[in-house]
């Protein structure tokens, strides 16, 4: 639901509550706020899963650049920092459950608003899906005769029901997770200090090996290939803001939230992602294992000490897909209090359990969609188009953080970026690059996923404008310019 509220006020303070942001911005508070910072950020770190990530994720990255990979990772890590003061700013500014769509829904206009909200959407559909898949590969690997597909189904199913009980429960169960899983990616980086066989060149030397010994240089061409990869990776540390009506404390919290939880991915996947490599007995055989980090680790320690890390890493898939459900519940309870879809729609989407206070019609949503996936189909893992999704996103966040500052400079921000305009500037040159990369058919179906989207907003939403994707009054940015302008004359 919305009220009839401005947004936010110029003369407001810094030092102001979540709450009061959200109903500045139109909403009622519904969702519970039962999450301290540390609880929000354990979510989030759970849902970016720095170590199913890397085992997941990180091998296709080594697939296209070699050991050029860790360049790919320190490149995506800059564009992350980038975008994380970004997301920081603009969360703490605007803190709804929608995340990103509301944000360049109330600085750029409705329609990129939507294009936003279209891309997460298709990223609730696959990403979930492509996290669980893992489950099965490495649960098949202690107990062989298992169907991979259907453990990882079972696994979405018992994550989708933790998923909808109350937030402060699924907080405590990530943070144990997390806990565990960050004593798993250190004890990593230790394992392959204790253990190198590479020069510390091959690092700074990107090459790649075929299983026949036969050594090739990377090029810069490859490594920027891979760069949208190590994004795809570090995703995720913009939840905090989707957490952030549930969150107590100052709205600053929220800005701060998504700079720990970038942190954390970014160290906990770019150390360990170094020291593997340096720690490979043989780059050939590393290059060609079907897990290239499961093959060094059983090298180095064995199996049996293997098979512990399988354990560590199942643990981190099953903290991950409950965290991904959850934050992109909380994004369809959005769309659906913003009447992105049909009435009944959207009216089930915001439906909340009286129990609990979650959004629990939009969790079985994702979790049903992501269960049929996981139980029909392997081929979501070879999906890689998302990369261009996240970064087409990213784009619009980084011009949301230069028009926002240049439109209302005077807007008291509960947290602000330091270096501005720096950070949007730094983000949008490396997005452009990392797209310039991309393969002509991933280009393509983002195309025709926007244009997919473009045809629903033409034929559905516009001839509904009253009632449908409505900001509340007096958000759109002209409205907020003239607010400001007002303001200041008074």
């Amino acid at each position: 639901m919305t009220t009839e509220r401005s947004g936010p006020q110029p003369e407001r303070g810094t030092h102001v509550s979540g709450e009061r942001e959200l109903e500045g911005l139109g909403y009622e508070q519904e969702l519970k706020r039962a999450l301290t910072l540390v609880g929000n950020v354990a979510l989030v770190v759970a849902g970016i899963t720095p170590a199913t990530a890397l085992l997941i994720i990180g091998p296709v990255a080594l697939a296209q650049a070699g050991t050029g990979a860790f360049w790919a990772y320190l490149l995506a890590a800059v564009i992350a920092v980038c975008m994380a003061l970004c997301f920081a700013e603009l969360g703490a500014l605007y803190p709804t459950a929608g995340g990103q769509y509301p944000i360049v829904t109330r600085v750029l206009g409705k329609q990129l608003g939507f294009i936003v909200m279209l891309n997460n959407v298709a990223l609730a559909i696959f990403i979930p899906a492509a996290i669980a898949l893992g489950f099965g590969t490495y649960l098949t690997s202690l107990f062989s005769g298992l169907n991979p597909n259907l453990a990882s189904c079972a696994l979405v199913i018992v994550a989708t029901g933790v998923a909808m009980l109350s937030i402060s429960d699924n907080a405590w169960v990530t943070k144990v997770a997390v806990t565990l899983e960050l004593i798993l990616l250190g004890g990593l980086v230790i394992l392959g200090v204790a253990s190198v066989h590479q020069p510390l060149g091959t690092l700074f030397d990107p090459v790649s090996v075929s299983p026949s010994g036969t050594s090739t240089a990377v090029g810069f061409g490859l490594i920027f290939s891979a760069v949208t990869t190590g994004l795809f990776s570090y995703n995720g540390y913009d939840a905090a803001i989707t957490f952030s009506e549930e969150t107590e404390g100052e709205a600053k919290e929220i800005g701060r939230g998504v700079m720990v939880a970038a942190a954390i991915s970014i160290v906990f996947q770019v150390l360990p992602l170094a020291a593997v490599i340096l720690a490979a007995p043989n780059l050939g055989d590393f290059f060609g294992a079907q897990a290239p980090f499961t093959y060094v680790v059983e090298s180095v320690i064995g199996r049996t000490g293997n098979e512990v890390v399988t354990i560590g890493i199942l643990i981190a898939i099953f903290a991950a897909v409950q965290a991904i459900i959850l934050a992109f519940a909380r994004f369809l309870y959005a769309t659906g209090r913003d009447r992105a879809w049909p009435t009944g729609a959207s009216n089930s989407l915001t439906r909340l359990s009286d129990r609990f206070g979650s959004p629990w019609v939009a969790a079985l949503v994702v979790g049903g969609l992501t269960a049929v996936l996981t139980f029909f189909s392997d081929a979501v893992l070879a999906v890689t188009f998302t990369g261009v999704l996240i970064a087409v996103n990213y784009a619009l966040i980084a011009v949301s953080a230069l028009v926002s500052r240049m439109r209302q400079p005077r807007l008291a921000r509960p947290w602000r970026m330091p270096l501005w305009p720096l950070p949007p500037l730094g983000a949008l040159v490396g997005v452009a690059i990392a797209i310039s990369q991309q393969t002509g058919t991933d280009l393509l179906i983002v195309a025709l996923i926007l244009v997919a989207g473009a045809i629903y907003y033409a034929l559905f939403l516009r001839p509904r404008s009253a009632t449908h994707w409505r900001d509340p009054e007096g958000l759109s940015t002209e409205a907020q310019t003239d607010g400001a302008r007002s303001d200041r004359q008074a």
